[in-house]
């Protein structure tokens, strides 16, 4: 029975929607040769030679019932995605995807890529694929390639996964599988801390990104940096346990002045106590506790401040040197018609992630890591001489001493607490947080066009990094002076401040109709639950609702979308009830009271996010007012002091 190429070019073009590369890999491999045959049901199946046995990859009698028996204890109303280990000649996988009706995520483990390739040429699985959520992978996918693929259905996972293995593949390849069954729960638990931070922080966030609108819209972005140390080495600095082993090397003038150092707020008072002035310090922490790294700094005139827009704003104030911010969609969507063209730079789930994509944007080459433990080297948490020692300080006592505070810290996680091997070989601590940021390092890595040298000295190897010691990297690569970099001016833009006063109070208008339109809109949704026999009520109630979602539509649309962003948990219950009812079997009348409760649970979060956007951007707004106070009075010494010379000082006696 020959392959057909039109059944293959259909599956190859649905594949490529979710996946290009996989794709590609899948064009390159020569097909497994399977022996063909019909079923009695008249369906496909097929027998593979393998390490002198044959195995056969489906039933021989009725495959669709043998794949409908296999994924019967699937429940989609609870598992949003279902993984499958193997997909043989994946009738199974049809059977999922059907059962999913585009609410879910299939994600699709196959370490034979031949035979894959084969089931591809004989069987079109091409609708399905098209209709439906679905990540591929093989043997050759690792962790970062993986969390590249599924982290955008991080909401969606988290929803429940359930693992579900092909008994053929299981009987192949039983080590493989349980290897990715290993690799996929790192990846949901990852997903999960990614998410669980989205819904804890969205509201923070949203107001840190509002209160720093002034330095956001009138102060000095990152677009100057842009290559502006292109093919020069870099240093990203951070503050592991390990750090003290080799960072005075980057005091020895000669090293200092061949790289660009950027340090995470964590290690500037590290560096600084030894006197290394790094060149960037990167901040994105939405919590006011993160002030106390740029306590009883002294002036710091040349080193820039790069900071996300995210950032608590007493850190941007009390910076004592040049800021530049990052470009935000938020803000930029707060902003409207005043928000500029800002050269996109990655956002960081730390601050040695920042780092690393600002050395990145600066077109650095190669890119040397420092200070990246992502474990506790040696019982430590911490690097000597960061911030949070200053503050122990207090408690330490001959009882009580820095190294048991520091175990305190760690064993603190008991819980999430795991061993691992550092780069020694040596078993040490992490915890899930921890490893949460490795698996996100290692999808930059991956991707990363730069040369990437861990010179940590300690802590976790990284995947598609060259280990090297900081002296020996520092040797090779630091041979070139580092170029002039450009500081930012000093002061925001008066007239810039001057449009976004007037901005805030629109939208605060805006959210106001918004919220009032809202409380209009419950009552109609409480009738409708209860006339839902009689449809000429219904029609009437309809046409209040469009009416209502059309003005949301026009000229509330931007309030509307703010508003979402901080209600990240409403919108979060929104998508999950709303595959429960696609999933659910019931009658037209049951479905739309479902669906009546479910929005009217919903605009009680809209409501609540009102309120507190009101309360957030009217904040921003005092914020504002009492920025263009300062500007003002400080342009009226200029002024007096222009006069004083002048001779015009009567003016104003």
């Amino acid at each position: 029975m020959t392959a057909s190429p039109s059944i293959f070019d259909a599956n190859l073009r649905a594949i490529r929607r979710h996946d290009s590369e996989f794709a590609d890999r899948l064009i390159s491999i020569q097909s497994a040769k399977l022996s063909w045959s019909h079923t009695r049901s008249g369906m496909l199946t097929a027998t593979l030679q393998r390490n002198s046995r044959s195995v056969t990859l489906a039933s021989r009698y009725d495959p669709q019932a043998e794949a409908s028996k296999l994924v019967e204890q699937i429940d989609h109303t609870h598992q949003a995605c279902v993984v499958l280990l193997g997909f043989g000649l994946g009738y199974h996988a049809a059977t999922v995807a059907a059962g999913m009706k585009g609410w879910g995520l299939l994600a699709i483990y196959e370490p034979d890529l031949d035979v894959l390739r084969a089931a591809m040429e004989h069987i079109d699985h091409s609708s399905w694929i098209n209709r439906n959520k679905i990540v591929f992978a093989d043997a050759a996918t690792d962790r970062a390639a993986l969390i590249s693929r599924i982290e955008k259905y991080a909401a969606i996972v988290t929803q429940g996964t359930q693992l579900v293995s092909l008994p053929v593949s299981r009987q192949l390849h039983r080590k493989s599988l349980d290897q990715f069954a290993g690799l996929i729960k790192q990846v949901l638990a990852f997903c999960r801390t990614t998410v669980a931070t989205a819904l804890v922080n969205s509201a923070r966030t949203c107001r840190n990104l509002a209160c720093n609108l002034d330095v956001y819209s009138a102060g000095a972005t990152t677009d100057a940096l842009h290559m502006a140390a292109k093919d020069t080495t870099a240093v990203c600095v951070a503050a592991g346990p390990s750090l003290v082993k080799n960072v005075d090397l980057l005091k020895e003038t000669v090293h200092r002045r061949n790289v660009v150092v950027i340090a995470a707020q964590t290690a500037l008072k590290p560096l600084l106590d030894r006197g290394i002035r790094p060149d960037f310090v990167t901040a994105l922490d939405y919590s006011p506790i993160c002030s106390r790294f740029y306590e009883n700094l002294p002036p710091l005139p040349d080193v820039t401040l790069v900071a996300e827009p995210k950032a608590h704003p007493t850190i941007l104030e009390n910076f004592p040197g040049p800021v530049r911010i990052i470009r935000n969609q938020f803000n930029d969507d707060l902003l409207g018609s005043l928000a500029r063209p800002i050269l996109p730079l990655k956002s960081g789930a730390t601050v040695a992630h920042l780092s690393l994509y600002l050395a990145q944007h600066l077109g650095c080459n190669p890119i040397l890591l420092l200070g990246q433990d992502l474990g506790f080297s040696e019982g430590l948490y911490y690097a000597p001489g960061t911030a949070i020692h200053q503050v122990w300080a207090c408690e330490l006592n001959q009882f009580n001493t820095l190294e048991m505070m520091e175990w305190q810290r760690i064993v603190r996680m008991n819980g999430h607490l795991r061993q691992v091997q550092d780069i020694h070989g040596q078993s040490i601590f992490t915890d899930e947080q921890m490893m949460t940021y490795l698996k996100q390092f290692e999808r930059d890595f991956a991707t990363a066009d730069e040369q990437l040298i861990d010179c940590t000295e300690g802590g976790i190897p990284k995947d598609h990094t060259t280990q090297m010691s900081l002296a020996d990297a520092l040797q090779r690569y630091a041979v070139r002076a580092a170029p002039q970099i450009p500081c930012p001016v000093d002061g925001l833009d008066f007239h810039r401040l001057l449009g976004l006063q007037q901005l805030l109070k629109e939208r605060c208008s805006q959210i106001r109709q918004l919220r009032c339109i809202t409380k209009q809109t419950l009552p109609i949704l409480h009738q409708m639950r209860k006339c839902q026999c009689d449809p000429a009520r219904m029609n009437k109630l309809f046409k209040q609702l469009r009416k209502r979602q059309g003005r949301i539509e026009g000229d509330l649309q931007i309030a509307f979308k703010l508003v979402t962003a901080l209600n990240t948990v409403g919108t979060f219950n929104r998508q999950r009830t709303d595959r429960i009812i696609g999933h659910l079997d019931v009658d037209a009348y049951e479905r739309q009271r479902r669906q009546i409760e479910r929005d009217t649970e919903n605009l009680e979060w809209l409501l609540q996010a009102c309120s507190e956007a009101i309360d957030i951007f009217g904040t921003a707004a005092m914020r504002v007012d009492k920025t263009l106070g300062r500007q003002s009075e400080q342009q009226t010494i200029v002024k007096r002091s222009s006069l004083q010379r002048m001779g015009g000082l009567n003016i104003y006696s």
